[in-house]
Order: C-alpha cells, then sequence, then structure tokens
C-alpha cells in the first residue's frame, strides 16, 4: 500500500518507518524539511503531493491551525482529488477542528477518520501507540488492521469528534497528574525524605501510575529530554478547557493547571518534556 505521513516529527516520523518495516511504500512531508532528513522515506514538497501519491494519509501536525493548513491551504491535501483515498487525523485537536478537516477530505471525494494516540515517542518507536478512534464505523473496521501494525490497540468512540473529545479528557488528567507528582517529589525531597525510600513506598501507593514509572528518574536526574513537549500539553490543555466551556463542564484544577503551564512555558522550556514542571517547582520552592 502506498501512505503518505503529513508532519514527519517525532511521532510521525517513527510512524512512517514502522508502516515501511510492514512493507508499505511511504512518502512524507514536513513543514520543516530540514527536521525530517535520513527517515529513511522520501520526502514531497507539499501535502498535496503526498495525497496525490497515496492510498492513505495520516496527519500528525501540532495544532488546529496547522491541521487546517495541510488541509485546505494553497497546497493542502484536500486540493487534489481523494477519490478512493482514505486520511487519517492523528493529530490532537478539538472534535470540531476535526469535523471541518472531515468535510473537506469528503468534498475533495476522500473518507476521513480521527485517530488521535496515546504512547508518545517510546510508543510510536515500538509500534505499541493506542489509537482512539472516530469516524465511520465500518471504514474504522477496515482501518483497524493497518493502525495495528504501528499500535496494539483501538478504542472506537463514536462519531467524527468523539476521539477528539477523549484524547483531549485523557490529556487533561495525564496533565494534572504529572502536576501532583512533580509537587510531591519537590515536597518530600523539601521534607527531607530519602529519596529511595520515598519512591520504593510510593511504587506500593494506590496513586502510582505508568506516568510515574516513565518520568520520576528522568525527573530527578534533570532529564528533560522530549517525549510529550511542554508546549504541546500546554496547547491540549487550552483546547481542553474550550472544550469543557462550551459543555458547561466545570474544571477548576485544571483552569489553576493551565497558570501553571503559562508559567512554564513564560521560561522558554517549551520544546522540553511537559515533566519540566519539576523544574518550575523546584524554582517556585527555594
Amino acid at each position: 500500500m502506498n501512505i503518505g505521513i503529513i508532519g514527519c516529527g517525532i511521532i510521525g516520523s517513527r510512524i512512517g518507518q514502522n508502516w515501511k518495516k510492514a512493507g508499505h511504500s511511504v512518502i512524507g512531508w514536513n513543514r520543516t524539511p530540514a527536521h525530517a532528513q535520513n527517515l529513511g522515506f522520501p520526502l514531497a514538497d507539499s501535502p498535496s503531493t503526498v495525497a496525490g501519491q497515496s492510498d492513505v494519509i495520516m496527519i500528525v501536525v501540532a495544532d488546529p491551525p496547522a491541521l487546517i493548513s495541510v488541509t485546505e491551504g494553497p497546497q493542502g491535501l484536500a486540493r487534489v482529488s481523494l477519490k478512493g483515498k482514505v486520511v487519517l487525523n492523528a493529530s490532537t485537536v478539538g472534535p470540531a477542528d476535526n469535523q471541518r478537516a472531515a468535510r473537506h477530505v469528503r468534498e475533495a471525494g476522500g473518507e476521513f477518520l480521527e485517530v488521535p494516540f496515546t504512547g508518545s515517542k517510546g510508543g510510536a518507536e515500538a509500534g505499541k501507540l493506542v489509537f482512539y478512534v472516530g469516524g465511520d464505523k465500518d471504514l474504522a473496521e477496515r482501518i483497524q488492521p493497518l493502525l495495528l501494525q504501528i499500535g496494539q490497540k483501538c478504542f472506537y468512540f463514536g462519531d467524527v469528534g468523539a476521539a477528539a473529545d477523549a484524547k483531549l479528557i485523557m490529556n487533561m488528567m495525564l496533565a494534572n497528574l504529572m502536576a501532583a507528582m512533580a509537587e510531591g517529589l519537590v515536597f518530600s525531597g523539601k521534607a527531607g525524605l530519602d529519596s529511595a525510600t520515598f519512591i520504593e513506598a510510593y511504587k506500593m501507593n494506590a496513586g502510582y501510575s505508568v506516568l510515574a514509572d516513565m518520568k520520576i528518574g528522568k525527573m530527578l536526574a534533570g532529564d528533560y529530554s522530549t517525549h510529550f513537549s511542554l508546549k504541546h500539553m500546554d496547547k491540549d490543555i487550552r483546547l481542553a478547557l474550550e472544550r469543557a466551556a462550551e459543555l458547561k463542564t466545570a474544571c477548576p484544577l485544571t483552569e489553576r493547571l493551565k497558570e501553571i503551564f503559562s508559567e512554564a512555558m513564560k521560561t522558554g522550556w517549551g520544546e522540553e518534556d511537559f515533566s519540566v514542571l519539576y523544574r518550575l517547582i523546584t524554582k517556585q520552592s527555594l
């Protein structure tokens, strides 16, 4: 199968490489070509060129404006015929953003699914992403075997927009968990508790999580190499709060959390992993 990847960053590049390993012909596009070199598959000059050469196109871009650009822009994929083609949007955006993209894809003759994921850099590299799927159920079932070549599980949530909601809510909860964990680790240090003993005890506490397993060692070592950047989580919290406001859902913890993320963004740490909250709280605790 001919597969196109629009957005060959940390995740998109690894998805493309895994699909190539599975035997597919892969072509990519990246807004900044210099950031997507030596991937093992060629880069095209535009999203529309990728679409023209692909049966399935996956979009992995940063935010709603980027999604609009690669779908509707002058060189967007919907500028060419998408008849017989499937577009998968894996970007974390709002429900209305995916509904808008779906409309443009359908007007160009194509089919659309939203497929945001969890798993970050490590999951993408290992082919163990978990996809949240929204759109036509028959199409979702048809595409699932392809997604399982780069992931381990697909959860179907309903029409386009439902999976976007699920992803925003998941990331909102993840961000709150990270902030609480960072506060707790700084607190334990200020209290003079032995770090190794505290972490060993924490592992036997009901509050321990996969996130803690992934991040604690790196946080304590001051390693904020990017798996999921602060700037992208900051954007996701904003989108989640906007969606919550539409639904008249109170999210008081997340509203305060957005202020904390904004403070971290002002430091210039946006490109670092979102676990850099630990550094911020350490700094505030001096």
